[in-house]
């Protein structure tokens, strides 16, 4: 059995390899988007799935997230389990806020923030993923957990929006800004109690030549929150051309 899982979890299953828009990683996107636009369609037409569908996705990103501390000791793709991976970086932080704002109306204030959030950090990292630039195999544990766990993220916070639990308003944008500098307060926390080179939300150390280490808060906070203004832009275009084009019924946002 040892044997077993150490082959399943192994980074050497496969002679493959995957890298940075490549075939492996368009599948894979291709597979994230294509489950959200099924889920998404199939939730309008059948309203009584739509909690099934946004309870599996919550559930699905929470486990993802906390049995990998499980299986990190048995992959030869990690040392032992990764401190990396608690939650300092934007996408951790948010797999521990989705159940909260998923199942308890008390935290209904923030659902707003962790929806556009959650979509806004799982898509720059699945356009950039930088786990997926090693050269490891495509179906490799550490390839497909990230990826998976991304997808099933970023499936949650569409879902959200396209089901109207969420409705966009662009004053209320500011919340999105006040959410990412707690994050970065939070990072820069664990940076310092830490201070192992980890380098949580990218705000120590720059990760692109053409930019300073100093400068770095301030790109992450640029680049996440103008992410962030995309969401809403692509939102609201949507839903215009949708009123526009589309069946009323299907146009319809319903809580």
């Amino acid at each position: 059995m040892k044997e077993f899982f150490a082959w399943l979890f192994s980074q050497n299953n496969s002679s493959l390899k995957i890298g940075l828009f490549d075939g492996w990683h368009f599948l894979y996107l291709f597979i994230t988007f294509g489950m959200t636009l099924a889920l998404s369609l199939i939730g309008l037409k059948f309203p009584k799935k739509r909690k099934v569908f946004q309870s599996a996705m919550a559930y699905l990103t929470i486990g993802l997230y906390v049995i990998d501390f499980f299986i990190m000791p048995l992959s030869d793709s990690y040392d032992g389990i990764s401190a990396y991976k608690l939650p300092f970086n934007i996408c951790t932080i948010m797999a521990v806020l989705v159940p909260f704002v998923q199942f308890n109306p008390r935290f209904s204030k923030i659902k707003q923030a962790v929806v556009t959030l959650s979509i806004a950090s799982s898509i720059m990292w699945m356009c950039y993923p930088g786990t997926a630039l090693g050269g490891q195999p495509p179906f490799s544990y550490i390839i497909f957990q990230t990826f998976m766990y991304h997808a099933f993220l970023f499936c949650w916070g569409v879902l959200n929006l396209v089901y109207g639990d969420v409705v966009y308003n662009f004053r209320k944008i500011w919340q999105e800004l006040v959410g990412i500098l707690i994050i970065l307060v939070w990072a820069a926390f664990g940076n310092a109690v830490y201070d192992m080179g980890y380098n949580w939300f990218f705000i120590e150390k720059s990760i692109f030549p053409f930019l300073s280490d100093e400068i770095m808060p301030f790109a992450v906070v640029f680049s996440v929150f103008g992410t962030s203004f995309l969401i809403y832009c692509i939102y609201f275009a949507i839903k215009a051309l949708c009123k526009k084009k589309s069946p009323k019924e299907l146009c319809k946002s319903s809580k």
